[in-house]
């Protein structure tokens, strides 16, 4: 059943993806469905939503920081679309479901963070929903710079939250 939990969770996730890149701001009520599907299944808890919001506010700076600095350009937007604050929900959403096999590897959180992470921002380039200003392999390098220790931060984050919840439990 977990591992169920976890290839529904996945599946979920590339089709918010998959819509939000190529269907844009349109395709927000349908991730915002698939998203509140995903905290009823998983029947969440504070802890994780607590969790969602900050690894989704996490990067959601981390994306304006990069449009802000030039490395990236939205067509459609000044700053982020929308429908990139959405998908940061839904990524979120994965960290203790699909993404749970991570937990427990530091190695593995880096690898998957710097090695798939910028292949995400590289798709989102050849579908011209995001122009990346320096070049392909420059800016693959340099979201995997950011994103092997931003995975490293987000699993830290999500076991210190779940070490808070257990010493709330405990007393």
């Amino acid at each position: 059943m977990i591992m169920k939990s976890a290839l529904w969770n996945l599946v979920a996730f590339n089709a918010a993806w998959f819509g939000l890149v190529v269907i844009g701001n349109l395709f927000i009520p349908i991730a915002s469905i698939i998203f509140c599907a995903q905290l009823w299944y998983f029947q969440a808890t504070k802890n994780e939503i607590l969790l969602i919001c900050l690894v989704a506010t996490i990067g959601i700076w981390l994306d304006f920081a990069l449009v802000y600095s030039g490395v990236f350009i939205f067509p459609e937007t000044e700053g982020i679309p929308f429908w990139l604050m959405t998908l940061w929900l839904l990524f979120a959403g994965t960290i203790r479901h699909s993404l749970a096999f991570l937990a427990k590897s530091k190695v593995l959180q880096f690898f998957v963070g710097s090695l798939f992470a910028p292949l995400s921002y590289l798709a989102g380039a050849k579908l011209s929903v995001v122009y990346l200003v320096p070049s392909l392999g420059f800016s693959y390098l340099l979201l995997a710079c950011l994103w092997g220790p931003l995975m490293l931060v987000v699993f830290s984050l999500s076991r210190w939250l779940l070490v808070l919840e257990e010493e709330n439990h405990a007393s």
